[in-house]
């Protein structure tokens, strides 16, 4: 019986070890950066889009679509294989240029807290505001504040009543305290509950940063972000206390927004080095909260926003009026644009997602065939809706498209209002598309519909639950379920 249990236990010694050494065989390949033939530490090599497996003629298209599109883009750079395969630039754009890039300075936030983290400055992701900002969380303020934690920061769920484009932000921003300011905010919601983009929160991250390293956030920037990718400069603004601000402030050239996607890209490695744990740059690009559905589903992590690009997995900086750095790990590749943000040009950023889409279009590879598209048969009266709002939105009638529209729009709480002033800021950029219904299913004076909305450059599916509504005689839009 014992030489029996003396096998038994060598055979399970031998299965544990088994698994051990494949379990650490695997970890040590996933931690591996991946293998580069140069670093673009003083600066970007440049390859021809064929020798990186592009179609040069396709990336013109996409240098069509920006010069008939959008006016306000200053430039468009695209790395591929770590070669810079398409430069260039736009109005006042260069080289040299410094981009306000806006909020994707909370990209770079994130990246700061993640070092942090690794570093021990920060301990985790779920302590809360009350240990970096308890002069600021008295016992008269809503108790769920006290359960609000760095991830809740990180997510935009915080939970604050806010709007970043209403007065909120103007208060805020001209407030002699803006950490006190966003901390006593009405709490709306629950912690983790629901996402509401919101700049005040991602401020307060550079606050918890410097508060945590006994540094400024510039300062810990250069030392651990800026110098090892060889960015030799970069202006970031500060709030009335003199800390910089987390959520926008930031300036940087396009080459150098580009260096720190490519950093991402290699999960977070650059030459041979980690400067942002792997393991961070993973938890910052996984969907977390669903932020909207406009051109198809898009979510966010932390400060990071995910969405497809070309059927494949990819995220973004993001930053107001046109400031992108876009990673798409399947295609290695990253995409960068910076635009004019000044007055009086609209906030348009959200029609450049078929600008990406473009790019990676010009990758040569294998794809599923697509799909045909087949629009249904309609009842006259649908047909004659759709056709008066495709004409609608050509000509720009926006007396009309307000008819389309019911007084009762449900949309996640948009109001018809608002999606009529959405209509005046994107019609001259999607003004040549036309909606195509493929699908139409009637209960009694509300239908459900499928469709897409077609153009010569993109084609985008109608948001999942889009709903129609037959008042006084007359079809008109009634939005959509939202999903959760």
């Amino acid at each position: 019986m014992k030489i029996f249990n003396l096998s038994c236990s060598k055979k399970i010694f031998c299965i544990l070890t088994f698994f051990l050494f494949a379990f650490l065989t695997e970890y040590a390949v996933c931690e591996q950066p991946k293998i580069r033939k140069y670093w673009p530490i003083s600066g970007w090599k440049t390859s021809t889009p064929e020798q990186q497996g592009m179609d040069s003629a396709k990336l013109m298209i996409a240098d069509e679509f920006i010069r008939n599109r959008l006016p306000d883009a200053f430039s468009l750079l695209v790395v591929k294989n770590g070669y810079l395969v398409f430069e260039k630039y736009y109005s006042w754009g260069s080289p040299e240029k410094y981009a306000v890039v806006h909020s994707v300075t909370k990209s770079v936030t994130s990246a700061l807290i993640g070092i942090a983290l690794d570093k021990g400055y920060l301990n985790s992701v779920d302590q809360k505001l009350t240990e970096f900002f308890h002069e600021y969380i008295t016992d008269d303020l809503d108790p769920r504040k006290k359960k609000i934690s760095l991830r809740h920061l990180l997510t935009m769920s915080a939970g604050f009543r806010w709007n970043d484009w209403g007065p909120s932000m103007r208060f805020w921003y001209t407030s002699s305290n803006w950490a006190k300011f966003t901390i006593q905010l009405p709490q709306e919601k629950n912690p983790g509950d629901v996402f509401n983009y919101n700049s005040s929160a991602s401020h307060l991250l550079s606050i918890i940063l410097s508060k945590s390293t006994k540094t400024s956030t510039l300062d810990f920037a250069k030392r651990n972000l800026f110098e090892p990718l060889g960015i030799q400069s970069a202006y970031w603004h500060q709030d009335p206390q003199e800390y910089y601000i987390g959520g926008f402030g930031l300036g940087l050239s396009a080459r150098d927004l580009a260096k720190i996607g490519f950093l991402y890209l290699n999960n977070g490695y650059w030459n041979d080095q980690s400067i942002v744990s792997e393991y961070w740059v993973k938890e910052s690009t996984r969907q977390r909260m669903f932020a909207h559905e406009m051109y198809g589903p898009t979510y966010y992590g932390y400060q990071w926003w995910i969405k497809e690009v070309d059927g494949c997995f990819s995220y973004r900086a993001w930053g107001r009026r046109g400031q992108f750095i876009v990673v798409i790990p399947k295609l290695d590749m990253v995409i960068v644009v910076t635009s004019e943000t000044a007055q009086p040009h609209p906030p348009t950023s959200i029609h450049y997602s078929p600008l990406f889409d473009l790019v990676a279009d010009a990758v040569k590879r294998d794809r599923p065939p697509k799909k045909p598209l087949k629009a249904i048969e309609l009842p006259d009266d649908v047909k004659t809706f759709i056709i008066d709002f495709n004409q609608a939105w050509l000509d720009k009638n926006f007396s009309k498209l307000s008819d389309c529209i019911s007084d009762n729009f449900l949309s996640s709480g948009v109001t018809k209002n608002r999606i009529l002033q959405f209509f005046k800021i994107s019609a001259s950029y999607v003004s040549e598309s036309k909606i195509i219904l493929t699908g139409f299913e009637r209960q009694g004076n509300v239908a459900r519909i499928e469709g897409v909305r077609k153009d010569k450059y993109f084609e985008i599916s109608v948001p999942p639950g889009s709903l129609m509504i037959k008042e006084n005689d007359q079809w008109k839009w009634y939005g959509n379920q939202m999903p959760k």
